[in-house]
């Protein structure tokens, strides 16, 4: 049985990996840069790696934001010989993971990127719809904000409000204005109608790589707090605005863990290449995040008991089966309706 480090086990999505592991039989060491945490370990810093981490490892990234983030822990992996699943969103971190990928076969390891819901729900959700060409792909997400906002989910959203983001329109990356171009969606109760506003995801470069058919890749937030969507929309066409609430984006975390909600959830709508539309949504009334990780738990699971086949670096749609993902969220309460 593999060691399992849990990188970022402190934060939400960090606790919540180990926690999900632990209802499937499995103990996973808690790393983090905090002094209390069984490992001590910076993700970014190859040497704090070099002196914890082991060949034979298999290590859980929730350590988010991962903007801002390099790609050492997955360079230390090559070199040291160590397994990967990471629950990446970010467009920029999937591009440089995708470039390594050559060394990771050569190195024989396993690494998953973005085993969450960007992008292996998404791939999950393609593969169970039945559209065998898919021609669009877009996401609607609306956070259970009151359990996920802080500071660093925050500044990632904030990171794209009224700046270039890039979007797989034609066939192509394009660049657009985050939070200029708006869709609304229709979720299911106690959701409800969302109005999502367009963000960057890595969906826009790991779905095309499944379905080379594809010709449009986006994602749209809901930021599903009260009053937040004006207040961030109005800072998307002002600079002074825009700085003076980046700049408290601690308190705009802290009044949506106060006012947003417990329900989340993720829609989908998809088009084939014969023109057939098909949406569906993944909503829970709490706990929606445990999907957000659900994935990557059970990616560990497999790998860690000598269930997982694929090697090298392994695309999203081989992360997890669809049936064994939904069967999984209903047993949590996190329910997939069709037709919505």
């Amino acid at each position: 049985m593999k060691r399992i480090v849990v990188l970022g086990g402190f934060g939400l999505f960090g606790r919540t990996i180990v926690s999900e592991l632990a209802t499937l039989g499995l103990t996973a060491v808690v790393g983090s840069r905090r002094g209390e945490a069984n490992l001590r370990v910076d993700a970014n810093d190859a040497a704090s790696m070099q002196q914890v981490l082991r060949a034979g490892d298999l290590v859980v990234d929730a350590a988010g934001p991962f903007h801002p983030r390099s790609t050492a822990l997955i360079r230390k992996a090559i070199e040291m010989k160590f397994d990967v699943v990471d629950i990446n969103d970010d467009l920029g971190y999937a591009e440089a993971a995708l470039q390594l990928a050559p060394e990771i076969a050569a190195a024989g390891i396993r690494v998953l990127s973005s085993a969450s819901s960007v992008s292996a729900i998404a791939a999950a959700v393609v593969a169970h719809s039945g559209i065998a060409m898919p021609r669009r792909v877009t996401s609607f997400l609306a956070p259970a904000s009151r359990h996920t906002a802080n500071p660093g989910t925050a500044g990632s959203l904030w990171r794209t409000i009224g700046r270039p983001v890039r979007v797989l329109r034609e066939g192509r990356l394009e660049t657009r204005v985050g939070w200029s171009e708006t869709r609304n969606f229709a979720m299911p109760r106690p959701l409800g109608k969302i109005r999502g506003h367009l963000f960057e995801s890595a969906d826009a470069i790991y779905l095309p790589k499944i379905w080379p058919m594809l010709r449009d890749v986006s994602m749209y937030i809901d930021s599903n707090t009260f009053g937040a969507n004006t207040l961030l929309q109005m800072a998307s066409n002002s600079e002074p605005l825009r700085e003076l609430a980046e700049s408290k984006v601690h308190i705009g975390a802290w009044i949506a863990r106060k006012f947003g909600s417990s329900a989340g959830g993720l829609g989908y709508e998809l088009e084939g290449s014969d023109g057939r539309i098909s949406r569906h949504a993944i909503v829970a009334a709490s706990n929606s995040f445990v999907a957000a990780v659900a994935p990557a738990v059970l990616a560990t699971r497999a790998i860690a008991t000598g269930e997982f086949r694929a090697n090298g670096f392994v695309l999203p749609n081989q992360h997890v089966s669809p049936p064994e993902l939904f069967a999984y969220l209903t047993k949590r309460g996190i329910t997939l309706s069709d037709s919505v």
